[in-house]
């Protein structure tokens, strides 16, 4: 996952994000079955940023919360620590609600709402993000 200048590459920060991302869309139930059921989620908007390198052989610590939501998007916000608990990257993904026979956004079932929700609520009440957010979804 190492360059040449010895600190993690770009193009596995967002491969590091998505991974580790997985299992928070599992436990909302995205899963295998609800795909095969014809829905899905893509991401539709990516933003990360660099704060602090994280170098060969650093352990990384991922952690996400879904920010916010509304009927067709998930505000998803991860970050990267290092060992000490320092923030090293940020990543804020949003993601859509797919039908797949159609490949269209569309609204979330109210199952499947009231699990975001609920999961959303828990993860705000951690307290605030401590840093600024550049993406966000409209509120319908």
């Amino acid at each position: 996952m190492c360059d040449i200048n010895g600190h993690m590459n770009v193009a596995y920060y967002l491969e590091t994000f998505d991974v580790y991302s997985r299992s928070l869309f599992e436990s909302l139930g995205f899963s295998q079955d609800y795909f095969t059921q014809g829905f899905s989620c893509f991401a539709i908007e990516d933003s990360i940023r660099y704060l602090e390198e994280l170098l060969e052989g650093e352990t990384i610590y991922p952690r996400f919360r879904i920010h916010d939501y509304n009927h067709k998007l998930i505000h998803v916000v991860g970050v990267l620590l290092n060992k000490d608990g320092e923030l090293s990257s940020i990543s804020e993904t949003i993601v859509a609600h797919i039908d797949m026979n159609q490949r269209l956004t569309m609204n979330m079932p109210q199952t499947l709402l009231q699990k975001v929700k609920a999961v959303s609520a828990e993860h705000c009440q951690k307290g605030p993000i401590s840093f600024d957010l550049r993406l966000g979804v409209k509120k319908k």
